[in-house]
């Protein structure tokens, strides 16, 4: 039972993460949540989607009279992922995360499909204080604090027509850091888990770079045994937010923006596989220009060893 809880707290601590601007923007890296203290190890895969409306508007003269027409831009970002945990010493886990894009940015006349290798992610943290697997307490938390990198191993376009945006390429062809922090109090089955995600960005060899990014989330979960199957359904908030791009020391004023989501979630564990889905419905979004986020998705299949 303690091996399939912990990799149900895994797999729902691993939630959608995608970056706030006009638009969306490539998608890097994936924030932690509630994370197991069993030294075990897990592999799997998940797909993730999540799309941005823009609405732009036009004013022109026609014949003398002023005429003003909208023209919608759909930016639609997927991603198959495999993904994993090693833990090498005890209170230490590492991940790596390598994704594949297949991205679309379709307007009214024509439409985008950059796809490829994303780039991929190594991320560690380490339990700096744990009280989550001792019988001792009857109220048990923990902490933990790490950080990552995420390699440009993803193609990087800007500038080509076939490419698209640079919001819109599998990968940001830049080297970028991650800091994370971790924060988890349970009392018998229900449990609340609070996280932090920092990405600093770098800029690449075109001269672009992305602004930095800060995410935050905290979901309310319970987990329920019923013989051979446990099911874990959670809910919560999530929040993003980012800065300005940059390309060549430039800020781009249509970049840049935040959101704020409203989170559910359902895990099903049967031995050592585990299934998990998760929904984000946008409550708001916040960016220079006329920007909708639409709701977001993420599917996931993992086994744990």
């Amino acid at each position: 039972m303690k091996k399939i809880f912990a990799l149900a707290i895994a797999l729902f601590a691993f939630g959608l993460n995608s970056y706030a601007c006009d638009g969306g923007c490539t998608i890097g890296g994936s924030y932690l949540g509630i994370l197991p203290q069993v030294h075990k190890n897990f592999f799997g895969v998940r797909y993730l989607s999540n799309t941005y409306t823009i609405t732009s508007t036009y004013t022109h003269s026609h014949d003398g009279v002023p005429e003003t027409h909208h023209e919608l831009t759909e930016n639609i970002f997927r991603s198959a992922e495999l993904w994993g945990r090693y833990t090498p010493v005890k209170g230490m886990q590492v991940f790596a995360f390598v994704p594949y894009r297949f991205n679309q940015h379709i307007m009214p006349e024509e439409t985008h499909r950059p796809s490829g290798l994303g780039d991929i992610t190594l991320l560690a943290n380490y339990a700096v204080l744990n009280t989550g697997d001792s019988a001792t307490y009857s109220l048990r938390h923990t902490l933990r604090l790490g950080g990552g990198i995420k390699l440009p191993t993803g193609h990087f376009g800007q500038g080509s027509h076939h490419d698209g945006p640079a919001s819109m390429q599998p990968g940001t062809g830049s080297t970028d850091y991650i800091l994370t922090g971790i924060y988890t109090i349970r009392y018998n089955k229900i449990g609340l888990n609070s996280d932090v995600t920092y990405n600093l960005n770098s800029e690449n060899k075109e001269g672009y770079q992305f602004g930095n990014r800060v995410s935050a989330s905290s979901n309310l979960f319970y987990w329920h045994n019923t013989g051979a199957i446990t099911i874990l359904p959670s809910a919560g908030l999530y929040y993003e937010k980012a800065e300005a791009d940059q390309l060549h020391g430039e800020k781009n004023l249509q970049t840049g923006g935040e959101s704020i989501f409203a989170t559910a979630g359902l895990s099903v564990y049967v031995g050592p596989v585990a299934t998990s889905v998760t929904v984000q419905k946008n409550l708001s979004t916040t960016t220079v220009r006329d920007t909708r986020g639409n709701s977001r998705m993420q599917l996931s299949l993992a086994y744990l060893f």
